[in-house]
């Protein structure tokens, strides 16, 4: 098992940085980055680096991605964490702004204020979103127990999710359908959990949700999500993955499961005797056909000893374990932590250490200092195996097809660059010059596109000398090309 001091030492000779040429250069990115386009040209990105900076430029050179659930008013009180979380995240999961519980004040109305802004937020700073979730046993609104029932159920999770989904259509990487269905202690068919759902449709109403979903918004991934099954719980793994074969033998619409990956450092030896039983779990449900991300992670320092230098070991070794099973199997093509600073970790309500002390389950400290759980995220990310593009699913891949290769022909003579792209369909197009930095030096477009060859002529006398970027994004794909631009 690597050590502090590996993750350390891969931390100091990686201190210069990446280079986003080299990343973006690869295309790495068109499998997870969508983007929303608004008619107000003024909101285009400033975004500075596309989250290449940190973990996520770790995960992109390998095809995988790397991101954190994040809340609005995060993101808008507190600029170091923003700024951390626009430089180490490719993706972001908003923790609360797409449940019901926000989204329907009412039975006949919809609040879309605060997953507008989250998308938007995503759209401007280059970020790619997973939407969570559609279809959960909690927060479920206030009316919802008296006005639901046995007759309309399937109408308003139909409804709901065909809402939602078209609103966000083409702007959602994948989408958690259906959260936390499995609970075999309340002893139903089939393993499931005995939730308002279960009790008023049966199991169909899981196979109705992605459905929904799917025909909402065809080009999502959607995802079943799930806890507790890393340790020696074969009653809940099996009925999890029976779950899956019965969905997939009726071409039901799935395409990834999420792991969530709330773990405890006190349980590391636990974790050690049961790796084996987690692996073959993992293959189990790689053998479907599915894809696997990780979902939550977050480690729960309690039953450490008070000392910070003791609780960040201990959470950085569980997180190295956790990643030595996760990374050694391709079919797991990303990694989203439930937070990313110990600043807003949900731990310190949810189980509160005996001393009082804030819990460090992240990370980030709650000043945006990377610890070792950090350094043991970037360690895996450098030794995993490279994902084959065919793991984010077929679906995936049809977001990339719409462009062919885009080109650009400087001329030095006259200062110019002639740029090219061909469009096999009509797109709402972004194309931007971006700097080495990634700072945006020119909006050079943003329109409709029709199918067909398109070109553009680029006067760049203005411009000090250098290597930029083109850029050229939709809703449905994201590709770059490297210039050297020479007087």
């Amino acid at each position: 098992m690597p050590t502090r001091r590996d993750f350390m030492k891969v931390a100091a000779e990686t201190a210069v940085g990446t280079s986003i040429c080299a990343i973006l250069a690869e295309d790495v990115f068109a499998m997870a980055v969508q983007h929303a386009f608004e008619a107000d040209s003024s909101k285009a990105s400033t975004h500075a680096a596309f989250g290449l900076d940190g973990l996520h430029g770790e995960a992109a050179k390998k095809k995988m991605f790397f991101g954190s659930a994040t809340s609005e008013d995060r993101i808008i009180s507190d600029i170091p964490y923003r700024t951390a979380l626009v430089k180490e995240c490719g993706i972001i999961v908003p923790e609360y702004e797409m449940k019901w519980d926000i989204m329907r004040p009412s039975a006949t109305t919809y609040n879309f204020a605060d997953a507008d802004f989250m998308i938007n937020f995503a759209r401007q700073n280059g970020l790619a979103v997973r939407g969570h979730t559609l279809c959960w046993h909690r927060a479920l609104p206030s009316w919802f127990a008296s006005t639901v029932n046995s007759r309309n159920a399937a109408q308003f999770l139909t409804e709901h999710i065909a809402t939602v989904c078209g609103r966000y259509k083409g702007r959602i990487h994948s989408w958690d359908v259906v959260n936390e269905a499995i609970e075999p202690t309340d002893r139903q068919t089939n393993g499931l959990r005995n939730s308002p759902w279960f009790q008023l449709l049966g199991e169909s109403y899981i196979e109705t949700a992605f459905r929904a979903a799917h025909q909402a918004d065809p080009a999502a991934i959607l995802v079943y999500n799930e806890y507790g099954v890393e340790f020696d719980d074969t009653i809940r793994t099996d009925a999890i993955v029976n779950l899956l074969r019965r969905l997939k033998a009726r071409n039901v619409p799935l395409h990834a499961l999420g792991v969530q990956g709330h773990i405890r450092a006190a349980d590391k030896a636990k974790f050690a005797a049961n790796m084996q039983r987690f692996r073959t779990f993992l293959r189990e449900v790689a053998t479907l056909g599915l894809s696997i991300i990780i979902t939550e992670l977050d480690c729960d320092d309690t039953g450490l000893a008070s000392s910070i230098t003791t609780r960040d070991e201990g959470v950085g070794g569980m997180y190295g374990d956790y990643c030595s099973v996760v990374m050694n199997e391709p079919a797991v093509i990303g990694i989203i932590t439930w937070g990313l600073t110990d600043k807003y970790t949900a731990l310190n309500s949810t189980n509160p250490r005996s001393d009082r002390l804030p819990q460090r389950p992240l990370p980030l400290d709650a000043n945006m200092v990377r610890k070792n759980a950090w350094y043991a995220l970037e360690y895996w990310f450098k030794n995993t195996m490279q994902r084959p593009r065919q793991t984010i699913t077929s679906v995936a891949e049809e977001r990339v097809a719409p462009i062919q290769r885009l080109r650009c022909i400087p001329n030095t003579q006259q200062s110019e660059c002639e740029i090219q792209f061909t469009l096999e369909r009509s797109e709402d197009v972004l194309l931007r010059l971006v700097d080495v930095r990634g700072q945006d030096v020119q909006i050079l477009a943003q329109a409709r596109f029709e199918a067909g060859e398109h070109r553009f002529m680029l006067n760049y006398a203005a411009f000090p000398i250098g290597t930029y970027l083109c850029i050229l994004q939709s809703p449905s794909f994201l590709v770059s090309e490297k210039i050297l631009l020479q007087k």
